[in-house]
């Protein structure tokens, strides 16, 4: 091997080494202009695949710190593979991921909790408050992010009604076992864990991004009775006692 072979090969080691490096420490900061224009941080710190949003705000919400820590080997695969982090002061929530470009793929041992407060995010009711706490630990998620299998539950404690005329609503739990319809449809039970309401229903996942509730409910006090058939708009409740209930949407 003569000298000049050498020379290519050594200048053509190095820059595989250099940029070797650069892929593994970019600076998260560098993409700061590829977040969505409804988010912000207000410092990046670390690299892209392993680093920090500090400060991060949604729709001008405040949601607190972001840290991730990612295989830079699979994103260069178009996989999305590590886990991450986010600490606030009225929410947390944690997991493993392992998503593609699209938001297809799998989160595993997702749990967090959030604060129900319309001065943290805005789509929470006004009059509303109560702590959601998440525990899951597979949840598949279809391109776009629509959930194709949950296997966790879902908790709302301490439910209640401020403002004007103020009311504990109870505290309920949502639960998922990771089965799959045969109509490829989600289908979680629900039930009250305490309160003024005794729940028991489901909640159905049909389609992407709607869903329907269906159960029953019962006032435990003459009080909650009363307000069932408020809601029920004054029809009778079965021979249990009980009250049907039913309405859907989409998210």
């Amino acid at each position: 091997m003569n000298h000049r072979t050498t020379l290519v090969l050594t200048i053509v080691a190095g820059l595989v080494v250099f940029l070797g490096v650069l892929v593994l420490y970019l600076p998260a900061s560098w993409f700061a202009s590829a977040l969505p224009s409804q988010m912000k941080c207000a410092e990046l710190g670390g690299s892209i695949w392993q680093g920090e949003c500090l400060g991060l705000t949604f729709q001008n919400a405040k949601l607190g710190d972001v840290t991730w820590n990612l295989a830079p080997t699979r994103a260069l695969t178009g996989r999305f593979v590590g886990n991450f982090a986010l600490t606030g002061d009225a929410q947390n929530l944690t997991a493993e991921l392992d998503l593609g470009r699209d938001g297809a793929g799998e989160l595993r041992n997702l749990s967090g909790q959030i604060q129900m407060d319309p001065a943290l995010l805005a789509q929470f009711p006004r009059d509303q408050r109560g702590t959601v706490i998440a525990a899951f630990k597979r949840v598949q998620l279809a391109a776009g992010g629509s959930p194709r299998l949950l296997d966790g539950h879902l908790q709302l404690r301490g439910f209640r009604q401020v403002g004007a005329r103020p009311l504990e609503l109870g505290s309920y739990e949502l639960a998922f076992d990771g089965a799959v319809q045969p109509d490829g449809a989600i289908k979680g039970q629900l039930r009250d864990l305490g309160g003024p309401f005794a729940v028991n229903g489901t909640v159905a996942l049909p389609a992407p991004r709607s869903y329907l509730v269906q159960g029953y409910i019962t006032g435990r006090s003459a009080e909650a009775e009363r307000l069932v058939r408020e809601i029920s708009l004054g029809a009778p409740p079965d021979a249990s006692g009980r009250s049907a209930f039913s309405f859907e949407g989409s998210y």
